[in-house]
């Protein structure tokens, strides 16, 4: 689309792939019962980001199987349909009695009911069972596997149906282990590289995210407001319409 066109070449140049600042955490009073506390809050917040992260794969395979169940079915070629002429009725096996011939059985054609279905390409079986291979490590909850696999995939299958894909998971993979900084990366490449992805409101949401957890809530704003604007009616922008209801 070309009013948001230029919307990710803007993030990459004001600063959205160079690391922000980390903002400074308040001193924790060094006594066992706050340790307690912030060791738990730790654990539940991975324990967040993980089942986030098993949302958002479930979604993505239910998108998945949509998708081929609208696809139609194939036919096969030898059916009158694909030939697109009316059926033909055989005629009956007939005998034909004279009396200095013997009996002549005219029987119909016999016809190969067997249609052969064209196989699935070697290559194209291969790039989706290493992109499964990859899904499968982000879904046990090894990031960093997932990632490097996802990075793998990449770059063996530049031109792949699945590379829009791969390019959003490898930022969701950085972002469940909060490389942030490498997961901005991430999604802004995908913006940039692969415009007509259907990953783009989400990836839009976690940069959004991504600002507000490192504390630049005006770039967050920014962001909320042009996936708003952008890709209004979708799960993502009533997420984003939320959180802007939470920053400061």
């Amino acid at each position: 689309m070309p009013r948001y066109r230029l919307f990710w070449p803007l993030l990459a140049v004001l600063g959205g792939i160079t690391p922000l600042g980390a903002v400074d955490a308040e001193p924790v009073p060094n006594n066992e019962l706050t340790l307690e506390l912030v060791e738990r809050v730790g654990r539940l917040e991975a324990e967040v980001r993980h089942l986030r992260g098993q949302l958002e794969i479930q979604r993505y395979r239910i998108e998945q199987i949509q998708q081929q169940r609208a696809l139609p079915a194939p036919v096969p070629p030898s059916s009158p349909a694909a030939e697109g002429q009316p059926e033909m009725v055989q005629p009956p096996a007939s005998s034909v009695q004279t009396p200095h011939s013997p009996a002549l059985s005219v029987q119909p054609a016999a016809t190969d009911s067997v249609t052969t279905q064209p196989a699935e390409p070697a290559s194209a079986r291969t790039e989706q069972a290493d992109f499964d291979a990859a899904l499968g490590e982000l879904r046990e909850g090894r990031y960093d596997e997932a990632a490097t696999r996802f990075q793998r995939f990449l770059a063996a299958y530049p031109n792949g149906a699945l590379v829009g894909d791969a390019q959003y998971w490898l930022g969701e993979s950085h972002y469940f282990s909060q490389n942030y900084s490498a997961a901005k990366q991430a999604f802004i490449d995908l913006g940039l590289h692969y415009p007509q992805s259907a990953r783009l409101p989400d990836a839009l949401l976690k940069l959004g995210y991504i600002y507000g957890q490192q504390g630049d809530s005006e770039r967050a704003r920014e962001v909320f407001e042009k996936l708003l604007q952008v890709y209004p009616g979708t799960q993502a922008a009533s997420l984003a319409e939320r959180r802007l209801q939470m920053l400061p």
